[in-house]
C-alpha cells in the first residue's frame, strides 16, 4: 500500500509541476493576452485529460488488485476448509483405531484328576 502512495505522490507532484512549469512559461512569453488564455486553457484541458487518464489507469489497477486478493482469498479458504475436514476424518479416524473393542474371553477350568 505504501508503494502506491508513493506513486500517487509521485504522480501529484509531477502534474503539479508541469501545470506551474506552464504557466510560468505562458505569462512570461511575448505575445498577446488571447493568445496567452488560450494556452492557459489548451494546458489546462491537457492537464485535465492527463489526470483522467492516470486515474483510469489507477482504477484499472486497483480492479485488477482486488480480483487477485479475492482469488487468493478464495483458494486460501478452500485449502483451509480442507484441511479442517481432513483433520476431523484423521481425528474420527484415529479414534476409531484407538478405541479397543471389548472382547469376550471365556476361561476355561481344567480338571484335575
Amino acid at each position: 500500500m505504501t508503494e502506491r502512495n508513493g506513486f500517487v505522490s509521485t504522480m501529484f507532484t509531477f502534474f503539479t509541476g508541469a501545470a506551474i512549469g506552464a504557466g510560468f512559461a505562458l505569462l512570461f512569453a511575448p505575445q498577446s493576452g488571447q493568445e496567452t488564455r488560450r494556452k492557459i486553457r489548451e494546458a489546462g484541458n491537457q492537464l485535465s485529460e492527463d489526470a483522467r487518464e492516470s486515474y483510469e489507469r489507477l482504477s484499472r489497477d486497483a480492479q485488477k488488485v482486488v480480483e487477485q486478493v479475492k482469488a487468493t482469498s478464495e483458494n486460501t479458504i478452500a485449502q483451509v476448509k480442507t484441511l479442517i475436514n481432513d483433520a476431523k476424518s484423521g481425528i474420527k479416524g484415529d479414534a476409531e483405531v484407538e478405541t479397543p473393542r471389548p472382547t469376550k474371553t471365556t476361561r476355561s477350568r481344567s480338571s484335575k484328576s
